[in-house]
């Protein structure tokens, strides 16, 4: 197998996994969402990170001693905006539901996350036709995104309060710009990585340096809501029992975090377009999978044969850009 190949191959796999990394959420019976949202942030966003990069790296953390604030800050700050996108994420699933509102949220962070590190790296480094290729796949997220959007307007019932809809809508698209920040913050963090190289570690887990760095960002956002949310409803208490709801979040955090890890290895194997069509592949692989959730799960089961059938070329949309995505790293 190709290194390229093997690129892919990774990518649609942690495409996969977190696009279920949420079903452990449904299987939790006794906590509310606050508690199993703390757990999986430390999980996720803080120990396996930190965990990971102690067993792989060499001299970490003091790696990041002779690293000033100009290299740490910038994939600090933009963990933290994907923090926060995290937060408005949740509250976009909760107004959308879960097929449309990972669609929009996930498909424009693939989409912003896909061309900035593109044009800030790559503009001039790829051939024309694997450009061309990249552009043409990011103009059909694009369009699976808007028809995404149309069927979920068509889906709601004529009743239905307009402003409810354009606030969810509203918050998934700010959700979906800032989601964008957990690539860039990859992508910006390379002096971190080669920070890691320098002391030893193989090219392959370097990336590793970054995600702890990165992550710590995101958790501030996730954790601090879930302890506001603990505060305002008094839930504290709601920690017992600890079985099975703790290895359920546990998992969740698992499954995510693995997903992030497989990804960061298919940047590295993909090469010099890896930050951008790896991303637009893992990303895009995601939403798919997170429809096919929402669709058995029965979101869909009352809609109109009209809004079902826009929804379906949107998703049709999506998985040709994840093919042509693919194609742009072999040209």
């Amino acid at each position: 197998m190709t290194s390229n190949m093997l690129g892919i191959g990774l990518s649609i796999t942690g495409g996969l996994l977190v696009g279920n990394c949420m079903l452990p959420l449904r299987r939790i019976r006794r906590w509310p969402w606050e508690c199993s949202w703390l757990v999986f942030s430390v999980i996720s966003l803080g120990v396996v990170p930190c965990l990971s990069a102690w067993f792989a790296l060499p001299q970490w953390p003091a790696i990041y001693l002779s690293a000033g604030s100009s290299t740490l800050l910038p994939p600090f700050l933009l963990g933290m905006g994907w923090g926060v996108a995290q937060v408005l994420f949740g509250l976009a699933v909760v107004r959308l539901g879960m097929a449309l509102g990972f669609t929009l949220v996930v498909g424009l962070g693939t989409i912003f996350g896909t061309l900035i590190p593109f044009f800030v790296h790559h503009e001039s480094g790829g051939s024309s036709k694997g450009t061309l290729m990249l552009l043409s796949a990011c103009a059909l997220m694009v369009l699976g995104v808007v028809l995404s959007g149309w069927a979920g307007k068509l889906r709601e019932p004529p009743t239905a309060k307009l402003t409810s809809y354009g606030a969810g809508l509203l918050i998934a698209v700010v959700a979906g710009v800032l989601s964008s920040m957990l690539n860039l913050s990859l992508s910006f963090g390379h002096a971190l990585a080669q920070a890691a190289l320098r002391s030893g570690a193989a090219p392959a887990v370097a990336v590793l340096a970054v995600w702890p760095i990165a992550l710590a960002g995101g958790l501030l956002p996730n954790a601090g809501y879930s302890l506001y949310l603990l505060a305002r409803h008094r839930t504290w208490n709601a920690f017992q029992p600890l079985s099975p709801d703790l290895f359920l979040s546990m998992l969740m955090g698992l499954l995510w975090i693995t997903a992030v890890g497989v990804y960061g290895l298919a940047t590295y194997q993909l090469g010099h377009m890896g930050d951008s069509a790896g991303w637009a592949i893992y990303q895009v692989t995601m939403v798919v999978t997170a429809c096919a959730v929402g669709v058995l799960t029965g979101e869909w089961k009352s809609a109109s044969r009209s809004s079902i059938f826009v929804f379906a070329l949107g998703i049709l949309a999506l998985t040709t850009s994840v093919i042509m995505a693919a194609g742009s790293t072999k040209t």
